[in-house]
């Protein structure tokens, strides 16, 4: 590791730390963590009733958001019916983007309509997720990944990761670059390849989330206010480039 990372492996450790503490586990014992790439995006809330999509709402203050269902359904990525066997009642939540790609050609097309153009693509994905008409909405190149979920009477599996991959299956998009680990070593190695990748992304991602992979201990570690004792998130320092 380089010295610029000294302080967020010490952080790294600290959470592997807080968590062993919090269940009192010995030092020695193995936790395993999920790592994804946090994208920069807009957080969406979606509820699916018998695998169908009935409700899409914005996660605004964490307990009210904006209904945006009608905008939702244009979305090619997200299915308005589940594949195979869900829950009856499921709560998705994810991140709804929009690729750099796709950003450059919606504000070249603003600029040649005379239309205000966007900041960057996460102004973008949330400006065209909020219109009134959702034909709008379907003209725009919005994306999404599924990466948690909120109420759920019954879970397809015990651990984090298993859930994604259930989600996977029942047709919902996950972050392809989502890693299982088994120590801050493998966490910190992991961090490195997804900032590595980070400027050949298609998409904008600030960091790296790290999530207790075993439900029943993320139970266990509950919150902090609204923050859950079982999670942290690995910010990459600000990106630098070089201007003639």
């Amino acid at each position: 590791l380089s010295l610029g990372n000294a302080f967020e492996e010490s952080d790294v450790t600290e959470f592997l730390g807080r968590v062993r503490r919090f269940l009192n586990l010995p030092e020695a014992t193995e936790i395993e963590v999920t790592a994804e790439p946090k994208i920069d995006g807009l957080s969406i809330s979606l509820r699916y009733e018998n695998g169908k999509l009935v409700q899409a709402a914005t996660r605004g203050d964490g307990a009210e958001g904006e209904n945006v269902t009608a905008n939702v359904k244009t979305i090619g990525d997200v299915p308005e019916k589940l594949t195979g066997k869900a829950p009856a009642v499921l709560e998705v939540r994810g991140e709804i983007y929009m690729s750099h790609k796709d950003f450059a050609k919606l504000n070249e097309k603003q600029s040649q309509d005379g239309e205000k153009t966007f900041a960057n693509p996460r102004n973008a994905a949330a400006g065209s997720l909020r219109q009134l008409d959702s034909s709008i909405t379907a003209s725009r190149p919005l994306r999404f990944f599924a990466y948690a979920w909120g109420e759920a009477p019954e879970l397809p599996a015990k651990t984090q990761y298993e859930v994604l991959e259930a989600f996977k299956r029942w047709g919902l998009p996950i972050n392809p670059l989502t890693k299982l680990c088994k120590s801050t070593v493998e966490l910190l190695q992991h961090y490195q390849v997804i900032e590595a990748m980070r400027a050949d992304l298609r998409y904008d991602i600030d960091g790296v989330v790290y999530k207790v992979n075993d439900i029943g201990l993320q139970k266990r570690l509950g919150f902090v206010s609204r923050s859950p004792r079982w999670a942290i998130a690995h910010k990459f320092p600000a990106e630098k480039a070089s201007t003639v």
